[in-house]
């Protein structure tokens, strides 16, 4: 059985932690480029992938939803600002702030929405995401 939204998400986050990781620790400076290269593109995906999937669910299956999915679309917008212009000296304070984003949602976002929304859905909703990364 695939995994379902919330884990596929936390997935993607892990696999975002070892790519910065991959930028802070590369020794080579066209290592690090590669690498910084590597994070931003798999952040621009994520970003797109929580709002196409996980915001429909939390303004659907959360009491102030419409809300939480407004803020969390306003971070991504940010953090792509900040993405855009980012370089090897300015990856650590994106980074920073992707991580403090990812922590919340695990830690808050993510455990709400699985309380409020069906298993079903969650599943369902999983399924997309993961068709969606074939055509990507």
């Amino acid at each position: 059985m695939p995994a379902d939204l919330i884990h596929l998400l936390v997935a993607e986050h892990r696999r975002l932690e070892s790519l910065f990781a991959d930028v802070e620790t590369a020794q080579a400076a066209d290592r690090r480029r590669a690498a910084l290269t590597a994070a931003l593109h798999a952040l621009a995906l994520h970003a797109a992938r929580e709002e196409r999937f996980l915001h429909p669910a939390l303004r659907e299956h959360l009491p102030a939803g419409p809300e939480i999915a407004e803020f969390d679309r306003a971070e991504h917008a940010a953090m792509a600002r900040d993405a855009a212009g980012c370089d090897e000296a300015g990856a650590s304070a994106l980074f920073d702030v992707v991580r403090l984003h990812m922590q919340q949602e695990e830690t808050e976002l993510f455990p709400r929405l699985a309380q409020a929304c069906p298993p079903q859905l969650l599943q369902r909703l999983g399924e997309l995401l993961e068709s969606a990364r074939v055509t990507e």
